[in-house]
């Protein structure tokens, strides 16, 4: 079997799953496993890269959440992505606060500054060398966490922003209200998920609870993708409603 060495990310910022992913990643956009084809299991993968059966795991649950592959139980994993699938634009709004059944009290953030992954770079329009804003939120009401958000904007549109990076509250701000604005137009894939390690740690749920999860690409009047954000809501604690902007 052919192996691949995949660089170790101990001292790094970047999860361990994040190169397993960007390969396989790269494997289905160049065709090496086609549309409808069954990947190989996680043992064969794990041997392959030299990683634990959990960071494959963690890399296909990503792929799943992208829409790129699908897990049939007591099948495996088979590939969807379909080149041609369009998504329609829907409402411009924050979710997480605006569909929330209770108030959103607290909002903990978390980020950092760095390359994108790939396909945050092809949904995007990014060069590899292009810096994002990586931004993690935790949102609570009557501190319970009831949802999670993770979002990717490009440096260069924050550059023209009155956000001073180094304030927390600043870029909570942005995270939360100013990229929605921004926005004229949003791009959507929503299913539902099943939670996995790295969303267990920010939700305090136990590891396969369902999840409904939102996939949104922001675009400005020019029609540049300013954002991409992935939206995990716990489903008794929310009321999903589409709305277009302004209503």
């Amino acid at each position: 079997m052919e192996h691949y060495q995949i660089n170790s990310f101990a001292n790094s910022k970047v999860p361990s799953y994040v190169p397993i992913y960007d390969r396989l990643y790269s494997d289905i956009m160049n065709g090496v496993y086609e549309n409808g084809s069954k990947l190989p299991g996680e043992a064969v993968l794990a041997e392959k890269y030299d990683v634990s059966r959990n960071t494959v795991r963690q890399a296909l649950t990503v792929l799943v959440e992208d829409g790129l592959v699908a897990k049939v139980q007591g099948k495996g994993t088979f590939v969807t992505y379909d080149g041609n699938r369009a998504e329609e634009p829907q409402g411009l709004y924050n979710p997480m606060i605006a569909c929330c059944r209770s108030a959103v009290d607290k909002i903990d953030i978390y980020y950092n500054f760095g390359p994108a992954t790939e396909i945050g770079q092809r949904k995007l329009g990014l060069r590899p060398s292009e810096i994002v804003l990586a931004g993690n939120n935790v949102y609570y009401t009557g501190g319970k966490p009831v949802g999670h958000s993770f979002m990717q904007i490009p440096v260069k549109f924050i550059d023209g922003l009155n956000v001073d990076l180094n304030m927390e509250e600043d870029v909570k701000d942005l995270l939360n209200r100013q990229i929605f604005q921004m926005s004229e137009r949003v791009q959507m894939a929503i299913k539902l998920v099943c939670a996995e390690d790295y969303i267990t740690a920010y939700l305090k749920v136990p590891r396969e609870t369902p999840l409904i999860f939102i996939e949104e690409i922001f675009y400005d009047k020019e029609k540049n993708a300013i954002a991409r954000c992935k939206f995990y809501f716990l489903p008794d604690e929310y009321d999903i409603v589409f709305k277009e902007n302004g209503m």
